[in-house]
């Protein structure tokens, strides 16, 4: 049974605490004074029966409670949050626009917009499908609210937050009947036989893929084919005796269809973060804020998480 003890107040000094790692910097972000913050924070772990926090000469840090704890908050609070904006009409005429990588455009993002789109229909949500660089640059200038898919490289995360959601591997794909389908202990240079269908260099994916390369000892595939188009990469791969290397929720339906079949070569090797990546300096709308949650409902879903 919830504790009758426990009020909003808790639950924000809370957050803000874990957010900011310091009470007295929570306390700014609040608007407040440290003593209520420290006050909030001890009625709260009184009332829990538990520690949240392990206390560190850095600061605060979420212990393994305080880890879980936290989980059920945000989403809480934020639910509570939009509650309200909604309510008081602050949704109305808003617009989403979202930079979106292909492979969750396709696996994830048409049930999460059915689900946004079943409360508010009359939000309109853009996708920016790209594939390239820029994600950074378009955050900062609030060209995009917020950017899905798999984590950038450290130097472009420079005042940005990322949202870890799942992971997912890339993998090699081929034709069913393919002469290297089943076929295990695969080499780099057995791939080399066959044209390699890649994304486009300065893609995240492509940098990941040449990166595994290089390391397997081949500078560069000889024979590559580099596109965006996945409509292009599923027929061509199937037609031909081609490779594809895509992550593998982009693939799943061809999978589950027996399209084609992913190679035993260099599964696992290339796993990446895939989550949401914001502006640090910026606040989702209210709109933005809950598509995101629908995301994360669809990830739940799909269990992927």
């Amino acid at each position: 049974m919830p504790s009758r003890h426990i009020r909003m107040r808790h639950l924000r000094c809370f957050q803000a605490v874990a957010r900011q790692g310091s009470v007295t910097r929570a306390a700014e972000a609040l608007g407040t004074v440290q003593p209520s913050v420290s006050r909030s924070l001890r009625e709260l772990e009184e009332d829990m029966g538990t520690q949240l926090f392990t206390r560190t000469s850095n600061g605060l840090v979420l212990n393994d409670a305080g880890r879980m704890f936290m989980a059920y908050v945000s989403g809480g609070l934020s639910q509570i949050e939009r509650g309200i904006e909604a309510m008081q009409g602050r949704m109305a005429g808003d617009r989403i626009v979202a930079y979106v990588l292909p492979n969750v455009v396709r696996m994830i993002m048409p049930g999460a917009v059915r689900r946004f789109k079943d409360l508010y229909p009359e939000i309109d949500i853009s996708f920016l499908a790209a594939t390239s660089g820029g994600l950074q640059q378009l955050l900062s200038r609030g060209e995009v609210d917020f950017g899905f898919g798999r984590l950038l490289a450290a130097e472009h995360m420079e005042g940005m937050n990322f949202e870890h959601l799942f992971s997912e591997p890339l993998v090699f794909f081929v034709r069913n009947d393919h002469p290297l389908a089943r076929r295990s202990a695969i080499d780099i240079y057995e791939l080399d036989r066959f044209p390699v269908l890649l994304p486009n260099q300065g893609t995240i994916i492509r940098s990941e893929i040449d990166r595994f390369t290089i390391g397997q000892g081949l500078s560069r595939f000889t024979n590559v084919i580099e596109t965006i188009s996945f409509e292009f990469a599923r027929r061509y791969v199937m037609e031909t005796d081609s490779i594809v290397c895509y992550p593998l929720g982009a693939m799943k339906q061809e999978v589950a269809q027996g399209f084609v079949t992913p190679l035993e070569f260099g599964q696992g090797a290339m796993m990446g973060a895939v989550g949401v990546t914001t502006s640090a300096g910026r606040t989702l709308s209210a709109p933005a804020q809950l598509l995101v949650q629908m995301i994360r409902e669809e990830v739940h879903a799909q269990n992927l998480s």
